[in-house]
């Protein structure tokens, strides 16, 4: 046997020597467990009533199941002379019968006394006896009553072994009464999981150009914790699959831990997708070069999976963390969304404006308010949008503006992947990719002569972006270093040096012509019209822009407010007056403005 089935075992066996119950404790109570095969070549799985039955010698073992409300026979030693006595009880195996539990309990007691050396056996499925172990219902006393009785009086030679998941399964006098033992049930150490994957290993290893023992050293080194039930999923998932790297077995294991059967950094799919997405994302962000290349260099880094490498086998860290910095409407925003787009084939999103958690109370929003608070029940809505959908990139809109408290919360999901609830529940985000926006930099305050304090942009739109770029990084190592205190959330983020900025809207005709294209789809789906706009009336809204210099510090959102003001409000008129639906209209400009013609 490994080490902990051995010790399991052995405490079983020396139990049943001075007590006539015993409560195996522990989440593995339904686990298989692993032993060596008769023959000394190797292991086999058996269930815990096997190892139950094997640890005593037992004679005789019945089995009862509250939520079917039925016995059954599980093993009986036909060798033992004479024959063992069943009573009133099952005597064949397989055949269940369906009885209350307080005429098994009775029927067991009454069965003739077997030796200390060969006892009698009723195992019972305590978790599922008391629906409130701590005020069980009137009908559960007379239950309760003979459960702590037989403790008492059932002589050596006859055994109950209640296995519950926890301790607080059972009412507090049963779980105190004399002669009552408490086994906690062993975690599968890895010597465990590695014995029950070379029951399969050698099936699957030779596609993944590995041996046996190497691909069971990685399935016992990602599985840390796990119970053999769900190593065994893990393989039964793989021999579908047919993994064909060692690392692909590793990301599986993060998929089964996060609920789902496959992991979107893995295959051909992500790796072909991340080829496309340079072309992608600068169609959908454009003028900022610098940061898709930043952005994609990352995103390859994940793919190829050495995305926290240097924290050792199976990181459950998010896969890619960014922090965009630089002017507001240069496509920090979109550049998320078309992330998430690449890497999980649609937007999903879990957005979050920090505007709106300033307070520090407002971090129970995300990981759900304490036991007892209003909205408990509910769960956080960034650990239960998480639960619900681990394959999400999440959004920290403007982190600046956040409470305090809300950056330590991030601390541990920056670290080691996950969060804990206010419901106790712990979300993963291993597969999840963390996007901060902020503005930090970009504005200082400056006291006005009469005492007042404005806020005003450093720089102007000429700044060479080099020099933008430095001055932001430093604002940011300041803000976190120097004014919140916190230089390990910069150090989880990768310092300053990995602060992704954004250059000012450069491309102003390419970004212009690309509003033109939404509004001419918003036209052809509401109004069945082709819109084509001229290049002149590009070159105006592009020239108005131009000469606002404020427009041009708010980017994209200021380059929409001349679109706004020259074409589309007109063409809003002239569609509300005409409604030319399923006509061609071509715009061009005119002396006093835009013009439409109808083609």
């Amino acid at each position: 046997m490994t080490s902990t089935t051995a010790t399991l075992a052995k405490n079983i066996s020396l139990a049943v020597r001075a007590n006539s119950v015993i409560c195996l404790i522990g989440e593995r109570c339904y686990d298989r467990f692993i032993t060596p095969r008769s023959n000394g070549n190797g292991y086999r799985p058996i269930t815990l009533e096997r190892l139950i039955q094997t640890s005593v010698n037992a004679s005789a073992q019945w089995r009862f199941d509250p939520s079917a409300g039925t016995v059954e026979l599980f093993g009986l030693n036909t060798d033992i002379k004479p024959p063992v006595a069943t009573g009133e009880l099952p005597k064949a195996t397989g055949q269940p019968a369906r009885r209350p539990l307080a005429e098994v309990l009775n029927a067991f007691a009454q069965l003739p006394a077997a030796p200390v050396n060969a006892p009698q056996v009723l195992v019972i499925d305590a978790h599922l006896l008391f629906e409130d172990p701590h005020a069980p219902h009137q009908q559960f006393f007379v239950l309760l009553q003979l459960l702590e009785y037989l403790a008492r009086e059932l002589p050596l030679g006859k055994l109950i072994v209640l296995r519950c998941h926890r301790p607080d399964d059972l009412p507090e006098p049963l779980a105190q009464a004399p002669r009552v033992k408490h086994i906690n049930i062993p975690e599968a150490d890895r010597d465990d999981r590695h014995a029950y994957a070379m029951l399969l290993t050698p099936r699957l290893a030779p596609a993944c150009g590995a041996s046996a023992d190497e691909l069971a050293n990685t399935v016992s080194g990602c599985t840390e914790g796990w119970p053999l039930d769900k190593v065994d999923a893990l393989l039964k998932v793989a021999q579908d699959q047919k993994p064909q790297r060692l690392q692909d077995f590793e990301e599986l294991a993060v998929s089964l831990t996060l609920g789902t059967t496959h992991s979107p950094w893995t295959g051909q799919i992500i790796r072909n997708a991340v080829r496309q997405a340079p072309q992608k994302l600068e169609q959908r962000v454009l003028g900022q070069d610098q940061a898709i290349s930043s952005v994609l260099a990352r995103l390859r880094q994940s793919v190829s999976g050495l995305s926290g490498a240097h924290q050792g086998r199976s990181s459950q860290t998010p896969r890619a963390i960014f922090f965009f910095a630089g002017p507001t409407g240069t496509g920090k925003t979109e550049l998320a969304k078309a992330l998430s787009e690449v890497v999980y084939g649609q937007e999903q999103l879990l957005r979050f404006d920090c505007g709106e958690l300033r307070e520090e109370h407002a971090v129970a929003r995300l990981i759900g308010a304490p036991p007892g608070y209003i909205g408990h029940d509910n769960g956080g809505e960034l650990t239960e949008g998480i639960r619900k959908k681990p394959n999400s990139l999440v959004l920290m809109d403007e982190i600046e503006k956040a409470a305090p408290r809300l950056l330590d919360t991030f601390l541990g999901v920056l670290d080691d992947g996950r969060l804990t609830s206010g419901q106790g529940h712990t979300a993963y985000f291993g597969q999840s990719m963390i996007v901060f926006t902020s503005n930090l930099g970009m504005y200082e305050e400056v006291r006005l002569s009469d005492g007042n304090i404005v806020r005003r942009p450093r720089f102007d739109y000429d700044t060479p972006f080099a020099d933008m770029q430095a001055a932001v990084r430093d604002a940011v190592r300041d803000e976190f270093v120097n004014r919140l205190g916190r230089p390990e959330l910069l150090g989880r983020l990768g310092g300053a040096q990995n602060i992704i900025v954004f250059d000012f809207l450069r491309d102003l005709h390419g970004v212009t012509r690309k509003f033109l294209r939404n509004v001419a789809a918003r036209c052809a789906t509401s109004h069945s019209i082709h819109l084509q706009v001229g290049n002149d009336v590009v070159e105006h809204i592009v020239t108005s822009a131009r000469n606002d210099a404020e427009s041009l510090l708010l980017g994209g959102r200021g380059l929409a407010q001349h679109l706004e003001r020259l074409l589309i409000l007109p063409l809003s008129d002239y569609l509300f007056e005409t409604a030319p639906n399923g006509r061609t209209i071509r715009v061009g400009m005119g002396t006093d403005g835009v013009r439409f013609r109808v083609a």
